[in-house]
């Protein structure tokens, strides 16, 4: 395993080496376990101009959006680096308690990904450092952990976009995640209103998001989206929050597909130039 970290680190550090020459090679793609769970890593073939915190849906595998979209040859194409954790069925809760089901327990929390995750990639590969390109992209359950990196995180990510997410567990108290986690809500409020919940800790969120719905999902309601952004918008109007809400559009690829040009434009707004 230690060999396998260093030869990454050595064609990171040669690859920048011959970015500054003006010349581009390709990094080999490469699965590490980070902590007990895997993350892919996928690389441009041309010059790097940032990297993406690419979160699945809720049991979706990690490289489901590259089989079933285009977001990762694009992303590719615009130079940049594919961070891709295998999230399973995780719902980013902060910590695991006596009631969390017993087979939930075994999949990351909001805390692997801050204090493993990001920092394996900042100390081992020199990526997600603080002045460089980094964001956070995320469907469906992803979305709701690109809230809570972006709330729980400091000075790492300048933008993100969540496709399709759920920002606050309050509005449906029977979720079956939410209650898999947190257990249930009438006898642990607190859980389900406190820290974990994205809504009622949008007063910590610092970063401009990009967020999507499709008014026909049928899996979470577009008003999720549409309170979460009124929330944020009205907390910090200048920031450069944007909604899209899409007549006629569901909870799968083909809405999701049809924003990536807008993600794209939006992580290029807000880079470092």
């Amino acid at each position: 395993m230690g060999k396998k970290i260093n030869i990454i680190i050595l064609l990171y550090l040669v690859h920048l080496n011959l970015l500054a020459q003006g010349n581009s090679t390709k990094i080999p793609d490469r699965t590490i376990t980070i902590s007990g769970i895997k993350t892919e890593f996928l690389f441009p073939h041309e010059n790097i101009s940032g990297s993406i915190l690419v979160l699945p849906g809720w049991n979706f595998s990690r490289t489901d959006i590259c089989e079933n979209s285009e977001f990762c040859n694009l992303a590719l194409k615009k130079g940049y680096v594919l961070i891709m954790p295998d999230m399973q069925k995780s719902v980013y809760a902060s910590q695991l308690y006596p009631e969390t089901r017993n087979d939930w327990r075994s999949f990351p929390t909001l805390t692997w990904v801050i204090d493993s995750l990001i920092s394996y990639c900042q100390k081992e590969l020199k990526l997600l450092l603080p002045g460089q390109n980094n964001f956070l992209f995320g469907i469906s359950t992803g979305g709701r952990g690109v809230a809570m990196i972006s709330i729980y995180s400091e000075n790492i990510f300048i933008a993100g976009a969540a496709l399709s997410g759920d920002y606050n567990q309050l509005a449906d108290t029977s979720d079956n995640l939410m209650r898999g986690y947190y257990g249930e809500f009438f006898k642990f409020p607190e859980r389900w209103k406190g820290k974990d919940n994205p809504l009622m800790n949008a007063n910590k969120l610092k970063i401009p998001l990009f967020l999507a719905h499709g008014k026909s999902d049928n899996i979470v309601p577009f008003n999720q989206t549409l309170n979460f952004y009124d929330t944020i918008n009205k907390l910090n109007p200048g920031i450069g929050h944007k909604i899209v809400l899409k007549d006629n559009a569901g909870h799968n690829y083909k809405f999701w597909g049809s924003e990536y040009n807008e993600v794209f434009d939006f992580f290029q707004e807000h880079e470092e130039k």
